[in-house]
């Protein structure tokens, strides 16, 4: 029983799930706000809303663990050179798994996202696979030149929310997503001095490249949705003020958790407290666009994703084996 629990802890540990929730709850977010109609711009004809509400829900998450899990363990296979000199506690140099069963939950985690894809039609396949090649680039390629991987990673969270409607015209929950984890990346690279720094010139490259992608984004939202503009839906536009403030609480709780502890520290809180936020950002869209009951639900997600986080990294702790996420 016990080599059965820290096998569950091992691949928990490798595909980082308990950070899992907030890329279901993005999905999600866009699920029940296609389905309500709530200015999201869909065709009547999109697997999201002829399929069950149930059924979409499961393929939805099938596919954001699929992806998230395949992001997180390919990067500790393409890293695990890297994790043997600064990072002992993971799973490959800890020698917890071997390389090759690495390589096995790898390519399932993608077979796994394809097939929850498969069932949100072939467009939905298409952008599934454009996000797992993004996730693909940026660990082999993109996260060493950190103008690039700055951008790559937050028009990689864009892309995701794509998935399960491709003509979303409500794109300003796309450009919050983006933009928050493109500072989250910001953030982690400086505290944890990866290399090559994070320097002047690099900022301006990624400022540069995130300004035109969010223009980009903005204006396809503005564009879809017509005279709607910006805002498509049947509510207030000053109710945009509670998912603002849902980031404004997200910098208060951050500053909170990483101060008074080592960089290395701040960097896996600031992660790992970033990662979850996302729920929160759905319940606050969802809240926004008048969609009070389906905002409750994600919610009570969000409060399920910090209770398990917190208990796993309890359990864990109790192994003397502490989880370590790192991007």
């Amino acid at each position: 029983m016990r080599r059965l629990a820290l096998r569950v802890l091992t691949a928990i540990q490798l595909t980082r799930l308990t950070m899992a929730f907030g890329a279901v709850s993005d999905l999600w977010f866009v699920i029940l706000l296609s389905r309500a109609g709530g200015g999201a711009g869909v065709d009547a004809n999109t697997p999201v809303l002829t399929m069950s509400l149930g059924s979409a829900l499961v393929a939805g998450a099938v596919v954001a663990v699929g992806l998230f899990g395949f992001g997180a363990a390919l990067n500790d296979l393409l890293d695990a050179r890297h994790d043997t000199a600064f990072s002992p506690d993971r799973p490959i140099p800890a020698g917890r798994i071997r390389t090759g069963q690495v390589a096995v939950v790898t390519i399932g985690s993608l077979l796994v996202a394809m097939v929850g894809a498969t069932a949100l039609g072939q467009t939905s396949l298409l952008i599934t696979a454009l996000t797992a090649g993004g996730i693909l680039f940026y660990n082999a390629t993109a996260k060493h030149i950190p103008a690039v991987g700055l951008v790559t990673i937050g028009l990689v969270h864009a892309l995701h929310m794509l998935i399960p409607n491709e003509h979303l015209a409500f794109m300003l929950p796309v450009w919050l997503v983006m933009t928050h984890a493109v500072l989250i990346a910001a953030a982690v690279y400086r505290l944890e001095d990866k290399r090559p720094r994070l320097s002047g010139r690099s900022l301006a490259s990624a400022g540069i490249g995130y300004l035109f992608w969010s223009a980009l984004i903005l204006s396809l939202g503005a564009w879809r949705a017509g005279e709607s503009g910006l805002w498509p839906i049947a509510t207030s536009p000053w109710r945009v003020l509670v998912p603002m403030a849902t980031a404004a609480l997200f910098v208060v709780v951050a500053r909170r958790k990483t101060t008074g502890v080592t960089n290395r520290v701040a960097a896996e809180k600031l992660r790992r407290y970033g990662a979850m936020w996302q729920s929160l950002y759905g319940a606050a869209w969802l809240f926004a666009a008048g969609l009070s009951a389906p905002a409750v639900w994600i919610g009570l997600f969000a409060l399920a994703g910090f209770v398990g986080m917190t208990i796993i990294k309890e359990i864990n702790g109790l192994t003397g084996r502490p989880i370590a996420y790192r991007g």
